[in-house]
């Protein structure tokens, strides 16, 4: 039975993959969208529950042919629930051209001339100069030097940064001693198929970074681990929130190394001052304070900032002692349901601790989490309520649940469901 569930699985997924490629415009058929993913998830839900089950290991390499065929099925596919990578193209031209995309918005007057009928008209916010830090503009500026104007190029990229996460997070499943199939908890998972490999977010990148500075961290090298997150940074801001799990037992030095490495990133665009940050105060004050649950409680963007920095600082100092990777879901989790605005692939940077510590609620809430695409229902865009609980369901049924355990718990067990306790066999985990 397992076996026919997970052949099933695997197989469904492949074909919804398939499907949701032939799609000419997902943004435009949300419906048709939820739809196919919701099947993807199902299939990609039976096949772990089969693979959880199995008596016998199931080869990593059909776990990779199916995750390939899912991943060579998007590629190819137009990005259109969102279109951050022509925003990638287009900073990349602009730099090529010898201009500074933190100093330009693409509606400038100077900018006319590299304007066009391809890249141009699918930018979102034209009157905004970049927000994404020197790290993502080097690895744009390398894809447009080999491709120039290619957006699918750019998709190859994301998704070779993609790959290798992958690989890095085979070696880290070896090094904590979990079976390498597990993997396919983040290498079959919708949500990075459809981000990664359909949408080309940038996050492939800093989400390498991120596993690779958690792999060099179990394995005792925690400077070389914040020079990553610091590389991290440079991309994308959130690997920056892991710095303090490294401090345990290394002392403060981790800090000043990746301090020296956002510093060097920033070094060449130091002449523009606070210019260096493009528009990024603009979207941290007004878009990225719109789609998170917090930011649907509490109407202060102030006060949000300071319950997710507390929470960053609190989870970081109260799970010492806890295996490194369980630390790292703690925090990840916590700095997720926090965050004043959650888009899907803000998400991603959870998945691959996943398939080291599996969780029922936070895999359910990858796939739950693609309601937030329903603001494409109608105008203006926003996530209706029914959407916004179903998005959040399985996160509260899982608190609900753990909640239940620990009032039925003694005084001697509760502190382990607040803190989990290192697991024989596998402490790095």
């Amino acid at each position: 039975m397992p076996w026919a569930i997970l052949v099933s699985g695997a197989v469904g997924l492949v074909a919804a993959c398939f499907a949701l490629a032939r799609i000419e415009n997902l943004a435009e058929a949300p419906r048709t969208f939820l739809g196919l993913y919701g099947a993807a998830f199902a299939c990609y839900g039976g096949a772990l529950w089969a693979l959880a089950r199995l008596r016998v290991r199931v080869p990593l390499s059909v776990v990779m042919v199916v995750a390939l065929l899912c991943r060579l099925a998007l590629l190819v596919a137009p990005p259109t629930l969102s279109t951050d990578i022509y925003r990638y193209v287009w900073d990349a031209r602009v730099a090529s051209a010898g201009i500074s995309p933190y100093a330009r918005a693409p509606s400038a007057p100077e900018l006319i001339a590299l304007r066009d009928d391809r890249i141009y008209p699918h930018l979102n916010h034209p009157s905004w100069r970049t927000i994404y830090p020197p790290g993502a503009q080097l690895y744009f500026r390398l894809v447009y030097t080999l491709a120039p104007d290619s957006v699918l190029a750019m998709k190859m990229a994301m998704g070779l940064a993609e790959l290798a996460t992958l690989a890095v997070l085979v070696s880290l499943l070896g090094a904590v001693g979990v079976p390498l199939a597990r993997v396919a908890v983040y290498a079959w998972n919708p949500l990075v198929l459809v981000e990664v490999w359909g949408s080309g977010h940038l996050d492939a990148l800093a989400v390498l970074s991120v596993v690779a500075a958690v792999r060099l961290a179990i394995g005792g090298r925690r400077h070389a681990a914040a020079a990553l997150l610091g590389v991290g940074t440079l991309v994308k801001l959130y690997p920056a929130a892991l710095l303090l799990l490294l401090l345990t037992g290394a002392g403060f030095a981790p800090l000043a190394t990746f301090a020296l490495v956002v510093f060097a990133g920033y070094a060449p665009f130091a002449h523009l001052g606070l210019g260096a940050l493009g528009s990024l105060p603009q979207y941290v004050t007004t878009e990225f304070f719109n789609l998170g649950l917090t930011r649907s409680l509490i109407d202060s963007p102030r006060i949000t900032l300071l319950a997710l920095a507390g929470w960053i600082v609190l989870a970081s100092v109260l799970t010492r002692g806890v295996p490194f990777v369980t630390r790292v879901i703690i925090l990840v989790g916590g700095v997720i349901v926090l965050s004043p605005n959650i888009f899907p692939w803000y998400v991603l940077w959870l998945v691959p601790f996943l398939a080291v510590r599996p969780s029922a609620p936070w895999i359910g809430f990858t796939g739950t989490v693609a309601f937030a695409y329903t603001f494409f229902l109608g105008q203006p865009w926003a996530i209706p309520t029914w959407a916004r609980v179903v998005e959040f369901l399985p996160l509260f049924i899982g608190a609900g649940r753990a909640l239940k355990q620990y009032a039925g718990a003694d005084r001697s067990e509760r502190r382990e469901w607040l803190i989990p306790r290192p697991v024989r066999g596998g402490g790095q985990q």
